[in-house]
């Protein structure tokens, strides 16, 4: 496999690392917003400084997103169980401004943009794996740091109407509702339990799932290039539809809440969304693809 191609317009794939990387299982909850476009510019600065990628616009508004994943990794000596959350800005890039179509929120929320030139610029990305750091870091250009996670989720394996909550405040959480606090990483113990740097509950309870048509996304990062930082765009395809949640006319169902001492970049990000409410949530669980079932006593003589 050639690691790099003739005229340079593929990076070249670190030592130690194989293109596509396969992700075992896949969940991924993301949530909209749409915010006044300064705000969104200057934070596409910090990790767009060549003015390579441009904010996009839906009906005039900027719109920031974070998507929470929590994946199975599968490597040659085992597997591991990965989370992490990316804080986003929809972007394009800026040579490709004639061919961007434009669309609503709504469209765009649909995956009515075949060019696929919108995508996410990473403001921020927080993971709890060492080895998924090095590989964002490095293969995407993402700016990638260590964190921990505690999470009630709805997954299969939960009751399906209610679970323990995480261990900082023990509540409960109903069928279709995610609570998700991304905390400080505690060097040298073991599990979560740090100070959050922020954290959400979002309730998508009654509201009905649109199919939708988003993947592949457009993921932009920045990476060196000899004595430059040029931009990088790399496809993550994921080979079912989503369910998105249509939360523009909804009562509240998301709640944003920034940590005391968050880290600055994701300070600067929930602190641009303000007090806007979502208008969008969108989702996607891989099915289950074995289960083991109830047992039974075998008959005695």
């Amino acid at each position: 496999m050639s690691t790099t191609a003739p005229n340079g317009v593929l990076p070249p794939i670190p030592e130690g690392f194989a293109l596509p990387f396969y992700y075992g299982t896949f969940t991924n909850l993301g949530v909209d917003y749409l915010v006044p476009k300064d705000r969104a510019a200057l934070l596409l600065k910090e990790c767009a400084p060549n003015a390579e990628l441009s904010v996009a616009t839906f009906d005039g508004k900027a719109c920031l997103s974070f998507n929470y994943q929590m994946y199975f990794a599968q490597f040659a000596h085992g597997g591991s169980v990965i989370q992490e959350i990316e804080l986003n800005i929809v972007s394009y890039p800026t040579v490709a401004r004639q061919r961007v179509p434009e669309l609503t929120y709504k469209q765009y929320a649909f995956g009515e943009d075949q060019t696929r030139a919108l995508g996410f610029c990473r403001h921020r990305v927080a993971c709890d794996s060492p080895l998924a750091i090095e590989a964002g870091e490095k293969l995407f250009g993402e700016p990638k740091f260590r964190a921990d996670f505690e999470v009630t989720l709805p997954v299969p394996n939960a009751n399906p109407t209610t679970a323990p909550g995480p261990s900082t405040g023990g509540e409960t959480v109903v069928a279709d509702t995610w609570k998700v606090a991304c905390v400080k990483h505690r060097h040298g113990e073991d599990g979560a339990g740090g100070d959050p740097h922020f954290s959400f509950t979002a309730d998508l309870r009654n509201i009905r799932a649109e199919t939708v048509s988003t993947a592949p996304f457009t993921e932009y990062g920045s990476r060196e290039r000899g004595e430059s930082v040029r931009a990088l765009a790399a496809p993550l395809n994921v080979f079912q539809p989503y369910q998105w949640y249509d939360l523009a006319k909804a009562e509240k169902r998301v709640a944003l809440k920034l940590g005391e001492v968050p880290d600055a970049r994701i300070k600067r990000f929930v602190e641009a969304i303000g007090t806007v409410e979502p208008v969008g949530a969108w989702l996607h669980q891989s099915p289950p693809v074995a289960a083991q079932n109830r047992p039974y006593y075998l008959p005695g003589e």
